[in-house]
């Protein structure tokens, strides 16, 4: 599954994809379960997260080798890879924090 999702960010169509249930941590607080959805367009990658509750996060940028960057919640920031599956994304002023996670990778397992 997480190597279908690795592929699809480097070559999915402009539509979203479908939903995935991750976990989601939003500026240190404690895990809650979210669903992501993935869409790329001209290289650019857009993740948004839907935490439930009317609550919602954005990353729109560009990834490699593991290091992200773009805008969360539309604030430059930058973001890596814990590892595959789990990504923590900051604001460039650190005002706002996000991670998420498969729930199986969230200690470093593949």
């Amino acid at each position: 599954m997480r190597l279908a999702v690795g592929a699809m960010l480097l070559a999915a169509p402009a539509a979203a994809q479908t939903p995935e249930r991750v976990r989601c941590i939003v500026d240190h607080g404690p895990a809650q379960d979210c669903r992501v959805t993935f869409s790329t367009a001209a290289g650019v990658r857009t993740l948004r997260f839907d935490m439930g509750g009317g609550r919602r996060v954005t990353f729109v940028g560009r990834a490699q080798t593991g290091w992200w960057s773009g805008r969360l919640d539309g604030k430059p920031a930058m973001g890596f890879e814990r590892n595959r599956g789990n990504v923590a994304f900051a604001t460039s002023d650190l005002a706002h924090s996000f991670e998420w996670y498969y729930p199986d990778s969230e200690h470093g397992r593949y």
